[in-house]
């Protein structure tokens, strides 16, 4: 996938012990408390629609799945390819407000289950289908909604460190080693982008909204605040104090100097996998290094999901079919045939993805990063994101330039509001 903010935002899709109650198995018997049943005990004949925007082999893979928990359960399952949307994941709104929408939704990244579900828009996971012990503790607060989890995970994302290993052998742990490796053979990334800047943000101490104990304060922004601040000095230092980058720098400019042998490390995603792979240069992929505070650093995380539209009249054979389509065969599927990073913990610590050198990076990255906020107010700071150009430039200083990377925020949520 490629990213900004993961599939809702400006540069993103491409190339991720039992997942829910049944221990992972689509056809486990059992009934939760909240009335859904799992098994032979459902209607028969029903027709339930899927909307994937997830494509190419991982859309063939749903497909199968779906075809065989049909037959199963002597149901049909229309299975429809959304990944081509030229009106993105809104369409999916659209078209559920009016009761025109599918019962399920697989493929959806995160950041979109605070507005549909502040909207009514889709149905909270039964009460027993999803083991949230299965998981991070991060990829678990991606799809919670004020304390409701909406969605269950399918695959996550997040960025490390690429290194040329024909000039770096082995890469940085921490901060002195990483500002030697990259005085020495070149740095760069998209430095405009809070995408690939919150590892930086977050790791010295800034945050976006205020995580009260699952629940995000978009009246309590964090940055401006002093570790905000300090990696604001942090990304001008890098043009104008190490001189790795040039403030015009972007990230397409950033990975063709990657691919090239100018530079040796670059931070992204694994949706860049395939092109720096045929750019035939050496390399690998390792976690990202220690801040100069000695805090690991912290990169957004993207959680894609499968849930179910509240508007359905088949929700229990719904959260059947989502079972089948997010168990863990279903996610290692989706890793064999698409690169797609499983969101099950066992599956990440597993010796396929372990030995994996161009996943293991990526998944071993999980626990330190931070889930990009699923609330609507996050439209307002992927909005107000442009302050970071004049940040780096030296327009403004870098304190001046979160009061007004805040300002903009508030301004923006206000206009959302009215």
């Amino acid at each position: 996938m490629k990213k900004t903010r993961l599939a809702t935002g400006a540069a993103a899709l491409v190339v991720m012990g039992g997942l829910v109650a049944g221990c992972g198995s689509p056809n486990s018997n059992s009934t939760n408390s909240s009335g859904s049943t799992t098994s032979g005990s459902l209607p028969k004949g029903q027709t339930i629609t899927v909307w994937s925007w997830a494509g190419g082999p991982q859309l063939q893979d749903v497909k199968k799945i779906a075809d065989a928990w049909a037959k199963k359960h002597g149901d049909t399952v229309k299975v429809v390819d959304e990944s081509h949307n030229a009106n993105g994941f809104q369409f999916y709104a659209t078209a559920a407000r009016s009761g025109k929408g599918p019962d399920i939704v697989f493929g959806m990244p995160h950041d979109n289950n605070g507005t549909f579900a502040e909207e009514g828009l889709m149905a909270p996971v039964p009460s027993g289908d999803i083991n949230t012990s299965n998981y991070a503790q991060s990829v678990v607060d991606a799809v919670t909604v004020n304390g409701t989890i909406y969605s269950v995970p399918v695959s996550v994302q997040t960025t490390a460190l690429f290194y040329n290993t024909s000039k770096i052998k082995t890469p940085p742990t921490n901060w002195t080693q990483f500002v030697s490796d990259a005085n020495k053979y070149g740095f760069a990334y998209a430095q405009h982008n809070l995408y690939f800047n919150y590892a930086f943000v977050g790791g010295l101490g800034g945050y976006v909204f205020k995580d009260n104990n699952g629940t995000l304060d978009p009246n309590d922004i964090g940055l401006d605040n002093a570790g905000a601040i300090k990696a604001y000095q942090l990304m001008y230092d890098m043009d104008h104090k190490y001189h790795w980058m040039q403030p015009s720098l972007t990230g397409t400019i950033a990975l063709s100097q990657f691919t090239s042998g100018k530079t040796a490390m670059y931070i992204s995603g694994p949706w860049d996998v395939p092109n720096i792979q045929k750019a035939k240069i050496p390399f690998s992929i390792a976690p990202l290094p220690t801040l100069s505070n000695g805090h690991p650093m912290t990169p957004f995380l993207g959680v894609i999901t499968a849930f179910v539209s509240s508007k359905s009249p088949n929700q229990p054979a719904d959260w059947s079919l989502v079972k089948a389509l997010t168990n863990s065969t279903a996610q290692m599927d989706y890793f064999n045939d698409s690169q797609q990073i499983p969101a099950l913990t066992s599956l990440q610590q597993s010796s396929t993805i372990q030995s994996s050198p161009m996943f293991k990076a990526f998944a071993d990255e999980i626990p330190n990063a931070v889930p990009m906020p699923n609330i609507p107010q996050m439209q307002a700071v992927w909005n107000a994101m442009s302050i970071l150009k004049n940040i780096i430039s030296g327009q403004v200083s870098p304190a001046q330039g979160g009061k007004d990377f805040v300002a903009n925020i508030q301004k923006g949520i206000q206009v959302q509001g009215s």
